[in-house]
């Protein structure tokens, strides 16, 4: 009997938790799930639907970077906008400085990730500025809870 009540409250608990995992769209053209950044070029991916914001709510965003050619470098940046049209840098409130952008460095394949402790923003960008001679692929994913 307890082995029975113990599985209907971890039922009840499952149920209750939701989450869900967006794909950030290219900016340009909003039917690709990723973009390609050549050289010196900038791309962007977006969410283009509005996040409900609720006490609580916890938002993860996962950026990988596929090498194409040349020697992959560059800026990857998390944006938050209020409207979806006016974007700003993000400043992460869990860390001592300010962490919004990474490197991307000449590898294969390299993920980064941006947890935030809160949900600040109905829309979210990430933007990736190339340098050198180089092709990359960027994907993003949104995860919220």
């Amino acid at each position: 009997m307890k082995h029975l009540i113990c599985i209907i409250f971890l039922l009840a608990l499952t149920l209750g938790v939701s989450a869900q995992v967006r794909t950030l769209y290219n900016a340009a053209a909003t039917t690709s799930s990723s973009v390609t950044v050549t050289d010196t070029g900038t791309g962007a991916l977006i969410n283009t639907l509005a996040i409900n914001s609720t006490s609580g709510t916890k938002v993860a965003v996962q950026v990988v970077v596929t090498k194409t050619s040349g020697t992959v470098a560059g800026t990857i940046s998390l944006l938050g906008s209020l409207d979806g049209t006016n974007y700003k840098a993000i400043l992460l409130e869990e860390v001592s400085t300010a962490l919004n952008t990474y490197t991307a460095t000449d590898v294969a394949s390299q993920t980064f990730i941006w947890r935030l402790s809160s949900n600040p923003y109905p829309y979210y960008k990430v933007s990736y500025t190339g340098t050198g001679t180089m092709v990359a692929v960027a994907t993003a994913k949104l995860f919220i809870r």
